[in-house]
């Protein structure tokens, strides 16, 4: 069965449009168009017309659900059969709209449903992936034929495995589950109660004295083992705290040796020793760019540049431009002049054989207009013609003349009365309107529903509801324009809201700043310069009070004494944290800057509050100005669009309304003009003169054109064939009339032509008119060569030579250059070109030697400001140490350096004594690492550690005999007897015995059928999975040769074998391969169900996503071997597969082309 045509009559985008597909060798149809063309909307067209359309559809866009309609014919066993498929409890329709029964299709269609329809012959990109892997997961109908067709045996897979796992259920080599190891753990359970049945009668003495044994031994050797770990820990504790010791006491001996040092920041010694290197390479880099200073400026000044010639630059340039121009024009001319006038003799021998002069300027002045020749010509190939023409026509008037007198004589006149045309177009229009009450009724519904619909979009509109017009005219801002305003207003408020979490982030930080400065300041340790100075002015007033009297020495002495010494505390305070100075000092510097960043952020959270306001208050601005006021931007879109509807609603409910008044208008005048006709023929009305009845005025004039139309049927027959001759003859007159003109044109015409081609004297019969037009025709042709040579090219030439002179000239002198008298312009033109590159290169050197020369001063300047710097770093270091040398201070940073390092290994070692001390005082770890040599205490602590383990191990093998000891003691007391435990012996034999014989079957079986299903997958492999290798070998173009399944996996998986039997598995493949894969299996599976079904168009839709162009020519080679079993409706977007698919197909493919714009 196959598609012959669909018609998308009412369905999507799509309004009557016919799609044809057809009948062809290779039922293979190419439609394409670009993206929102109807590709995906006439694939779903195919499906929902052969199988029905869902109740829900997203189609239904731009007609009503209710008018949705689908056509088209289809071809099964060469029949056609023609339906229409709308909505509704019927949905199968005559193209006249009458209902079909639902079982129509069934003969077609079989039980092929559509989801089958759609999964097995409607196939896209992405049905083509996910089907595909369904296919390897045989999760579905097209999956479970792919493997079972292709192991042949699928059917006994499951039989051998639950062969397979029953004997593994029943027994297994080492394992303690299975049920035959179940039940000889019970054969041995009954054996050795059996066994403990029989020794009851043992002395209990015996038991109850070896466990007395080993509780003793037990308890001996816990108390050897307390002793044992309690050495072991001290041993320990020794071994880790014994180094940290030594090196304590050592570091504490240097810190004393070391005596007073002066303290220095932690990286004084490595700034010091930087900045003294960084000042002797500043120092040599000063000196040498010095030096490469005044040697660039000797350099700089023995050069001069041409600058005369550098400003004529670009005139040297296209003069030597027009030098290489002119290089073989002296060669050429000469040529040229020959070649002319070679060609001028030609054309002067040709005129004097057509009698026109022989001196060229007389044969320009003689030579014809090419138009006149032109026209000679064409009114010899309109001669022939003409003539037969004209006695053609003459015998047909005759001929015609004849049968026409005979006509008329058999002919004879009837006297009927025609029917008025009036009364037949009133007719016409009036049988329009039989069913005019109907549609009226039915518009006037569809009036009341579109007024309903308006009334409910308006109502939507909410608070800023209004009448129509008054919605229609509001100057509205644009819908691209509030989305506009909507991004600004929400970058206005991701900026404010940024700005605050700016502005936070300082607080946060500035009080954090606070806090800190405030703990240094409770802290007390702290002094600062104004404390000190404070002292100090303190100290001196009261100094100059005792020293001007003003105070007694004995009252004034102490305060003196006071004030110095509070003034040398604070000072001796301030040097000694001097560290946590700075860092207070930097705490106040930091809080300043948070401070000053603060300021500048909440300035941006104020500016960006403001821009956002003014944002707010220019939408309010806009809307007030609109007519709807307070609306917020946010709203504004929805309620645009709101508008629209309500806008659309209104246009719909004025077109019913105009279509309804159309409608009634139409019907009265259909009525009017009816009557009027009726009249004008003289019917009798009866009433219907003043109130008109359409329907029986319909009836009245039907029955009286019948009555004439018949009466003038007799009459018609008899004048038909005169009328027939009549004009046939007339035809033939004016025919006739024709060619004699034209042929009397045609010589008038013929006598002009010659005359104007000046061709009287050649010309003397037809024939030698075409030999005279030739000849004419070379004539002008060589002429015309002749002077295009002279012009063009021979004074082309000489004008150019005749500028190069006069340029090279001008320029010579311009420059200064000495000029010879009568020298060749090329000449001149090398020299200034030689002078130019000279200049250039001059020029080039003067600028690099000036660019290194502001180089070397940049790099001097540099220099010292690199000097300067670095002394500016170590100015404070060297007052610390009180001299202006690094090399004196680098010795004190040191020593700096080793008492902060020796301090913190002492704490460290201290540290390390607490934690290794286990709570133990200093004195009593030194004491007790007094008590062992060092290199004896690792040996000590070794064979500790072996007394432990021995004892534990023993303590452990003790407690196994205890544990023995204690069930032999407790079993001499146990209630089971030989009999029950013999019975229980004999019931674990025989069922061990009938487990063997099952395990024994179930194995066999299981092994026998393993090997006939091996032998029968390498005898012969699926029909489906050999078909589908070899259009996958074709689609990769023989990179993969063929597929393979793999049945060692569960569920089975495919492979893929390159030429050289390299095994690829599927997840292995690049995503086109894959897609070619999956290709081929679903063509291969296509091709399978297509040997014992019937055939369905198969639809692909944009396969070729991930198909380079030679595999995209493969994919249709193989679409092309399935379009000879069935239709293939192929759509795409891609222009570029259209000659490819020409190539395959050659030029009886069928092209479908859809439109953007088709609605």
């Amino acid at each position: 069965m196959r598609i012959k045509r669909l018609d998308l009559i009412k369905y999507g985008k799509f309004h009557d449009e016919s799609l044809a597909f057809p009948t062809a060798t290779h039922d293979f149809h190419l439609i394409v168009g670009p993206n929102e063309a109807g590709k995906s909307t006439v694939r779903s067209a195919v499906a929902e017309w052969l199988f029905g359309m869902p109740q829900r559809t997203p189609l239904g866009f731009l007609h009503d659900l209710s008018e949705l309609r689908l056509g088209g014919v289809l071809e099964a066993d060469g029949q056609e059969t023609v339906f229409h498929r709308v909505r509704g409890r019927t949905p199968l329709r005559t193209p006249e709209d009458e209902k079909l029964p639902e079982t129509f299709l069934q003969p077609l269609l079989g039980d092929t449903s559509k989801a089958f329809f759609e999964n097995m012959f409607g196939l896209d990109h992405t049905r083509l992936i996910a089907g595909g892997e369904s296919l390897l997961k045989a999760s579905d109908e097209v999956g479970q034929v792919l493997f079972q067709s292709a192991a042949g045996v699928a059917s006994l897979g499951p039989v051998r495995e639950a062969l397979e796992a029953r004997a593994a259920q029943l027994w297994t080599k080492r394992s303690s589950s299975t049920e035959y190891a179940k039940a000889e753990a019970r054969y041995n359970e009954a054996l050795a109660a059996l066994k403990s049945s029989t020794v009851r009668t043992r002395a209990w003495s015996e038991a109850k004295e070896a466990l007395d044994q080993v509780n003793q031994a037990i308890d001996a050797a816990n108390d050897k083992r307390l002793q044992f770990d309690t050495l072991r820990s001290r041993l320990e504790r020794v071994r880790r705290v014994a180094p940290s010791l030594q090196m304590l006491k050592e570091k504490e001996a240097e810190l004393t040796a070391l005596g007073k040092v002066v303290t220095f920041p932690p990286t004084a010694y490595t700034d010091l020793q930087k900045t003294q290197i960084d000042l002797e390479v500043a120092q040599r880099v000063l000196e040498e760019r010095g030096k490469d200073v005044q040697a660039r400026e000797q350099e700089r000044e023995a050069i001069v540049v041409d600058r005369a010639v550098l400003e004529m630059a670009d005139d040297i340039e296209n003069l030597d431009v027009l030098r290489g121009a002119c290089v073989n024009h002296r060669r050429d001319i000469p040529l040229r002049e020959a070649e002319a006038d070679g060609l001028l003799e030609a054309a002067l021998d040709g005129a004097a054989r057509l009698g026109w002069p022989i001196e060229a300027q007389a044969l320009i002045a003689t030579l014809p207009d090419e138009r006149a020749l032109r026209r000679v010509t064409q009114l010899l190939q309109q001669y022939g013609g003409l003539h037969q023409a004209k006695q053609w026509a003459k015998e047909a008037v005759d001929e015609k003349n004849r049968e026409l007198h005979t006509q008329q004589q058999q002919a004879q006149q009837l006297a009927t009365t025609e029917v008025s045309v009036p009364l037949r177009l009133a007719l016409e229009e009036a049988q329009g309107f039989r069913a005019g009450t109907a549609r009226l009724s039915s518009l006037r519904q569809k009036v009341g529903e579109a007024h309903v619909l308006l009334q409910s979009a308006l109502a939507e509109l909410g608070r800023w509801s209004m009448d129509i017009h008054t919605l229609r005219t509001l100057s509205l801002p644009s819908s691209a324009r509030v989305v506009d305003l909507g991004r600004e207003r929400e970058r206005l408020a991701r900026q404010l809201s940024d700005a605050h979490e700016r502005a936070a982030q300082d607080k946060a930080e500035l009080a954090r700043l606070k806090l800190e400065a405030k703990q240094f300041e409770q802290g007390g340790k702290l002094v600062t310069k104004a404390e000190v100075h404070q002292a100090r002015l303190q100290r001196d007033q009261a100094w100059l009070q005792v020293k001007h009297g003003e105070l007694a020495l004995d009252d004034g002495g102490p305060l003196v004494d006071a004030g110095i010494r509070l003034a040398d505390e604070l000072v001796d305070a301030q040097l000694g944290y001097s560290a946590e100075a700075a860092a207070f000092q930097a705490v106040r510097h930091a809080t300043e800057q948070v401070e000053e960043s603060l300021h500048h952020k909440l300035q941006a959270v104020s500016d960006s509050e403001k821009a956002l306001q003014d944002h707010d208050l220019m939408w309010a601005a806009i809307v007030d100005e609109a007519g709807v006021a307070g609306m917020p931007l946010g709203d504004m879109p929805d309620w645009l669009g709101k508008r629209d509807v309500a806008l659309t609603a209104d246009a719909a409910l004025r077109q019913r309304e105009s279509e309804l008044n159309a409608e009634q208008d139409a019907y009265a005048q259909a009525a009017q003009a009816l009557a009027s006709a009726l009249k004008a023929e003289s019917v009798d009305l009866g009433g219907m003169s003043d109130t008109p009845d359409l329907p029986a005025l319909v009836v009245t004039a039907a029955a009286h054109v019948q009555r004439l139309d018949a009466a003038r049927s007799q009459q018609a027959s008899l004048a038909k064939q005169v009328a027939q001759a009549e004009s046939a003859l007339h035809t033939l007159k004016l025919k006739a009339q024709q060619a004699d003109a034209a042929f009397e044109a045609w010589q008038q015409q013929w006598q002009q032509a010659v005359q104007d081609a000046r061709l009287q004297q050649a010309i003397g019969s037809q024939a030698e008119a075409e030999e005279a037009v030739g000849l004419a025709f070379r004539v002008a042709d060589k002429l015309s060569q002749a002077q295009v040579i002279r012009r063009t090219r021979v004074d082309t030439m000489l004008h150019d030579l005749q500028r190069l002179d006069e340029t090279a000239q001008q320029l010579a002198n311009a420059v200064g250059e000495k000029v010879v008298p009568g020298a060749d312009g090329a000449d001149l033109a090398r020299v200034l070109m030689r002078r130019l590159r000279a200049a250039q290169e001059a020029l080039n050197a003067a600028e690099r030697i000036d660019g290194a020369i502001a180089a070397a001063q940049q790099q001097k300047r540099d220099a010292a400001a690199a000097i300067a710097n670095a002394e500016a770093r170590i100015n404070p270091l060297l007052s610390l140490a009180g001299t202006r040398d690094v090399a004196q201070a680098l010795p004190m940073a040191e020593r700096s350096d080793r008492y902060r390092a020796l301090q913190q290994t002492i704490a460290e070692a201290v540290a390390a004594v607490t934690r290794g001390s286990d709570g133990l005082s200093r004195e009593a770890i030194e004491a007790e690492v007094a008590e062992y040599a060092p290199a004896e205490v690792e040996s000590l602590l070794e064979q500790a550690k072996r007394d432990v383990a021995e004892i534990s191990e023993h303590l452990h093998m003790l407690y196994q005999q205890r544990v023995t000891a204690e069930q032999a003691f407790s079993l001499i007391n146990g209630q089971s007897d030989a009999a029950t435990a013999e019975a229980r012996r004999q019931e674990a034999l025989a069922e061990m015995e009938e487990l063997a014989e099952q395990y024994l079957e179930a194995a066999t079986a299981g092994r026998l059928l393993r090997w006939a299903i091996d032998r029968y997958r390498d005898q012969q492999q699926g029909p489906m999975l050999q078909r589908a290798g070899e259009v996958f070998s074709g689609l990769t173009l023989g990179q993969f040769v063929r597929l393979g399944v793999d049945y060692e996996v569960q569920p089975p998986a495919l492979v893929a074998r390159r030429q050289n039997e390299q095994r690829v598995e599927v997840a292995g493949l690049s995503e086109g391969t894959r897609d070619q894969l999956f290709l081929a299996l679903r063509i291969a599976a296509l091709e399978l169900h297509l040997t014992h079904a019937r055939a369905l168009p198969f639809i692909a839709d944009d396969l070729f996503i991930n198909f380079d162009d030679a595999r995209s020519r493969a994919g249709l080679e193989a679409l092309r071997t399935l379009s000879q079993h069935t239709q293939v409706l192929f759509l795409t977007h891609h222009e570029h597969l259209l000659p490819l698919a020409h190539e395959v197909f050659g030029n009886a493919l069928n092209v479908v082309r859809l439109e953007r714009g088709a609605a």
